[in-house]
């Protein structure tokens, strides 16, 4: 699925997603690559976010305002 540039996504809410999903991973199964993700989640852009969401298998359409 891919998004037109006119979609507004809620950006803060799918990074806040995001680094909750990698720290889940790090704290639950001690993969410390998530744990690496989380900081880079927290700088990344809005086109990167998407990015790693779309690796993580997030349904975008849960973040349209």
């Amino acid at each position: 699925m891919h998004y037109e540039e006119n979609v507004k996504i809620d950006i803060e809410k799918l990074r806040d997603d995001l680094r909750e999903e990698s720290l889940g991973a790090y704290f639950a199964a001690g993969y410390g690559g998530a744990l690496i993700e989380s900081f880079d989640i927290n700088k990344a852009s809005p086109e990167e976010l998407i990015d790693i969401a779309y690796r993580y298998g997030i349904d975008l359409n849960e973040y349209v305002l």
